[in-house]
Parts: C-alpha cells; structure tokens; sequence
C-alpha cells in the first residue's frame, strides 16, 4: 500500500481540508508545500498509537491540549468500533 498522493500524477492526496478560520479555504495539502498534512481518522487502527506519541510530544508544551488530543485517542484505533485497517 502507498499514500494516494504518492501514487497519483497530479500529487493529490485522498482527502483535503476546509479552512474554517479562512473563510472556508479548501487546503489539498500538496507534498512539500507549507500546508501539507497527513489525515488520521480515529478509525484507523494505528490512529491510537500516532495519537499517544502526538499527545506525550504536546504534554511539555501545553497539558490542556495534551488531554484534548489523549481524549480523542481513547476512541481511536481498536478502541472506535469502526476500526479497520488503512486503505
């Protein structure tokens, strides 16, 4: 398996972002571009480990973000009863 991005001419990904805080600026998130992301749905079965190792990098910076992002992580990957594998 590949990222869609990886394997599209174009270098679009599978999904993109809408902006809300910029009027609704749709974001493709272009590899290599100062707005390129990676999207993890809690859903996928290795959102929970990405989302704990994220929240312990965030803890030293800002503890009330940490607990945000350790609240999604306790419904994520085999805890979501969507869980599946990435496709």
């Amino acid at each position: 398996m590949r990222l869609e991005r990886n394997i599209n001419a174009d270098g679009f990904g599978k999904y993109s972002l809408v902006n809300h805080k910029k009027d609704g600026e749709l974001e493709h998130g272009m590899p290599g571009t100062k707005d390129e992301f990676f999207v993890i749905k809690l859903k996928d079965l290795h959102a929970k480990a990405a989302l704990l190792a994220y929240a312990k990098s965030a803890e030293f910076y800002d503890s009330e973000y940490a607990a945000d992002i350790r609240d999604l992580a306790a419904r994520a990957g085999r805890d979501n009863v969507w869980c599946k594998f990435p496709d």
